[in-house]
């Protein structure tokens, strides 16, 4: 198995954008959690229905989540147990923040030292 660190980026450009796209889409995760979370307070512990829209805008978000992680996954070179990895973790309430902030740290010196073609 290749080590992350040093496999060669072969699409900078590519890999930026979908670097920036799984940041916002991590960031966008974890707020939308959240909601659920009110959601499901509101509609188990107050009976209350107010967001019970929320649910499938949640999972569109979390599945376009996903998405990005497989699209900047596979340019960077991880293994699918890797982009398995981070799409579970994002599943625990504020572990989405730390996900987005571990994978910036990791990804962005890479594509600072890769040459652009």
């Amino acid at each position: 198995m290749p080590d992350v660190t040093t496999t060669e980026i072969r699409d900078v450009q590519g890999a930026r954008r979908a670097l920036g796209w799984f940041k916002v889409m991590a960031i966008l995760a974890g707020l939308a959690m959240f909601v659920l979370i009110t959601e499901m307070v509101l509609k188990y512990g107050f009976d209350n229905a107010a967001l019970s829209w929320w649910s499938p805008v949640h999972g569109l978000i979390f599945m376009v989540f996903v998405f990005t992680v497989a699209n900047l996954g596979f340019k960077v070179g991880w293994s699918f147990g890797r982009m398995a990895a981070i799409v579970v973790g994002a599943c625990v309430p504020l572990v989405a923040f730390w996900i987005e902030r571990r994978v910036a740290t990791e990804v962005e010196p890479r594509l600072a030292g890769s040459l652009s073609p």
